[in-house]
């Protein structure tokens, strides 16, 4: 009896660490199988395993009803005191959460997951490590990803996983690796995978094995062999009936022809990964797709690279929106959880009253009296408990209702400007139409490039706290200028010196003073230092505490023109211009022999 238990252990075992949390993959029987067992309400450990299954098959395509079968069966498993059901379910929540947009769930619950294996179940430490590395990978922070990924490298259980849980570690490595461009050590990881992994007869390791080695090779650009390694990849993808890492795979072969620029082979992957991304409801995969199939298209038939431009933006939208419906989704189960917990605990102690008033009928019959006082006393206690908690409960209420009401404040808000500078993108547009200065198309894309990340940036730099009107200039300014000096390849050293004293500005006075230092570090760019092999641009913004006044200071030691007196005048002093009158801003343009000096004076 007890060997018969011990292998079911480690076969619950198996389950959980060479799957660690991932999407399973059901036939539809067996899932309607599930959802009849469930059906019929018992609180057992095989309801816990049921909803954990079914969790991991919703994953993919029903991430909201994975996300409602994982927190049901964690929270029957700590009722039940079932650690192992507990932590499996644990795994299922994180990789949802972070596949899904979610970040700090993810986190939050697999370092919960780690604490409680550490002193409980250590045998699932790796997978939360695993996890852990996940929430990494989604955050594009491969440093941090490949540290937690070595930690169950070197975990003494590793040799003692069953041979998925090992390999499964040993391609996360690879793959972090080739991302991190170490591609010998990429290289080394999947050679080992492939020739154990043949040996063993595990072909979806097979699979990611020789799509690491595929994707290292056509780094390399040694293309004909990243085609036979990924080839070999999608052929043991489909041996293993995994339709879906084909799928993905068949980006990587597109990736491939696309740069030996053999379009026809490129279309015909892309599609298949966009059909495979589209069928299993993959929205990263899709985009993914879409975005190689539109970069295709882009010279050849700008018509369909619209299309597939569309496919992506609505991809982009929806995962946007799905990592929002997933955290409000968590929001109300963790109100609904802690409902069902209080009702639980007012269950307890109504059950508690009437033990203990029992108990003293039957033995204390003779002092009756003093247990109806006692008992009298338990009450009013009770009342005054509930009393408190339903006060608690109707402050809460409150302040939801409250914190809910300001967030769509700000959202309104934030809406608002965000339609706001859209409008500047198409004004500014609306006067390249009319202008005849621009000989080099690829000039007037930069510019509106750099116009447009002006005011991404300043989005990103909002400061959401109790409103959104807010900007972080100095890091504003820093980044934004840096990041138009990054945009033109200039053979010539030009020095970027930025100073900031100004704090915080609102956005309505942030954007157009962004916008003013895109136009003036684009021109000295293009025009500044043709004539020298070195160049300054100093930027300054001080503050006139007495005068209320921001100072723009704005220098470079190039050729120079005269900004006020210019006899052809370009569009970007004319935009300059105009965004120097939104802020009902002054001028002074000192004279030098050389380079190009502006001041502008403007109010908070």
């Amino acid at each position: 009896m007890n060997l018969i238990i011990k292998l079911v252990v480690s076969i619950l075992v198996f389950t959980a660490t060479s799957g660690f949390g991932q999407p399973l993959s059901l036939p539809t029987k067996e899932v309607d199988v599930l959802k009849q067992k469930l059906a019929v309400y018992a609180e057992d450990t095989n309801r816990v395993i049921n909803l954990w299954r079914l969790a991991r098959y919703h994953t993919m395509t029903e991430p909201r009803q994975a996300v409602i079968n994982a927190n049901e069966a964690i929270s029957l498993a700590r009722k039940l005191n079932y650690v192992y059901g507990e932590l499996v379910s644990l795994q299922a929540l994180s990789f949802i959460s972070t596949i899904t947009g979610d970040w700090q769930k993810g986190m939050q619950t697999a370092v919960e997951g780690l604490q409680i294996s550490q002193a409980k179940y250590p045998k699932l430490e790796i997978a939360f490590y695993n996890v852990i590395a996940l929430v990494y990978e989604k955050q594009q922070d491969s440093k941090q990803r490949l540290e937690w990924l070595l930690k169950a490298y070197h975990h003494p259980q590793i040799e003692y996983l069953p041979n998925n849980g090992k390999w499964l570690i040993y391609h996360n490595i690879g793959e972090v690796y080739e991302k991190l461009n170490v591609l010998d050590s990429a290289m080394y990881f999947g050679k080992i995978i492939d020739i154990n992994c043949r040996k063993l007869s595990i072909p979806v390791e097979v699979s990611y094995a020789n799509a690491i080695m595929g994707r290292v090779e056509n780094k390399r650009k040694n293309y004909p062999q990243a085609l036979q390694y990924l080839k070999i990849a999608t052929n043991f993808s489909n041996k293993s009936g995994n339709l879906f890492l084909e799928s993905e795979q068949s980006v990587d072969l597109a990736r491939v022809f696309h740069a030996m620029n053999q379009a026809d082979s490129a279309i015909f992957y892309a599609e298949k990964a966009l059909n495979g991304g589209q069928k299993f409801k993959n929205l990263v995969l899709t985009a993914d797709a879409a975005k190689l199939l539109a970069q295709i298209y882009e010279h050849s038939n700008p018509s369909k690279a619209t299309t597939y431009l569309k496919i992506l933006n609505a991809a982009n939208d929806s995962l946007y929106t799905a990592s929002r419906i997933i955290q409000t989704q968590n929001i109300v189960n963790a109100e609904a959880q802690r409902k069902r917990d209080l009702e639980e605990a007012k269950k307890e102690y109504y059950n508690s009253i009437r033990l203990y008033a029992l108990i003293g009928f039957l033995v204390f019959l003779g002092i009756l009296s003093v247990v109806l006082i006692r008992n009298n006393r338990q009450t009013q206690k009770a009342n005054a408990i509930l009393n408190d908690k339903n006060l608690e409960i109707s402050l809460q209420k409150d302040k939801i209702e409250k914190q809910i009401e300001q967030k769509q404040i700000l959202l309104s808000e934030l809406q608002h400007r965000v339609k706001n500078n859209l409008q500047y993108v198409i004004s500014i547009l609306e006067i390249q139409k009319e202008s005849v200065n621009y000989s080099n198309i690829d000039d007037l894309i930069k510019n509106n490039q750099n116009r447009i990340h002006s005011i991404a940036l300043l989005h990103k730099k909002l400061s959401i706290n109790d409103s959104v009107n807010d900007v972080d200039l100095k890091r504003y300014v820093i980044e934004l200028a840096e990041l138009v000096k990054e945009s033109y390849v200039n053979e010539r050293q030009v020095t970027l010196l930025v100073s900031c004293e100004v704090e915080t500005l609102s956005i309505s006075k942030a954007l157009p003073v962004g916008l003013i230092i895109v136009e003036l570090v684009s021109n000295s760019m293009k025009h500044a230092f043709t004539q020298q092999t070195k160049g300054i641009i100093n930027i300054e913004i001080t503050q006139d505490t007495q005068a209320k006044m921001n100072k723009l200071h704005y220098v470079d030691n190039g050729v120079g023109f005269d900004f006020k007196n210019v006899e052809t005048k370009g569009l970007g002093v004319e935009i300059m211009k105009g965004l120097i009158d939104q802020l009902s801003g002054k001028t002074e343009t000192p004279s030098h022999s050389k380079g190009f000096e502006l001041i502008v004076y403007f109010k908070s």
